[in-house]
């Protein structure tokens, strides 16, 4: 692996501890894609976690389509990003609940107040929790011309075993 593929690796791991508002793309009944920002955590397994209403057009997507794209960036920045194919569903096991919801409300309290119990995102009706589980990654890249002006920008792939802690 050579030194800016390192690089971008290295950014992306730090996009994914300090970036919270992430666009979240479903695919709508026609077929359009429909991207919304949310607020998400992500643990050790970059599985990303957010809360929403169930009566949004992201939910409704995501509940017939389960596919969904995120884009993990610095806008401030301009050098990249982590670009995720995922797998999303809503969350309705009670353990796998309460672990979202901690790791969510460690980060969302801060900014917004308090997210509530589990109960309160386990009841129909109700904001609901969801996850979306990595299943592709990919990192920008950008070649130079011999005046440094990017000509070309592409996307690496990287495994998701070089991003993965345990």
């Amino acid at each position: 692996m050579d030194a800016e593929i390192k690089r971008r690796i290295i950014r992306a791991k730090e996009l994914l501890a300090d970036i919270r508002h992430v666009p979240l793309a479903t695919v709508s009944e026609d077929g359009a894609a429909h991207n919304t920002p949310v607020f998400m955590a992500f643990d050790d397994h970059l599985t990303g976690y957010w809360s929403s209403h169930p009566e949004t057009v992201h939910s409704h997507n995501i509940a017939r389509d389960p596919r969904v794209f995120l884009v993990v960036f610095d806008s401030r920045e301009g050098h990249g990003g982590l670009f995720v194919r995922a797998l999303a569903q809503v969350i309705e096991d009670g353990a796998e609940a309460r672990l979202a919801l901690a790791l969510l409300a460690k980060l969302k309290e801060r900014v917004y107040g308090r997210m509530g119990k589990v109960g309160d995102y386990l009841t129909p009706g109700g904001p609901r929790l969801f996850k979306a589980v990595p299943v592709q990654l990919w990192v920008n890249m950008s070649q130079h011309d011999e005046h440094g002006v990017i000509v070309r920008d592409y996307r690496y792939e990287i495994p998701l075993s070089d991003l993965i802690t345990d």
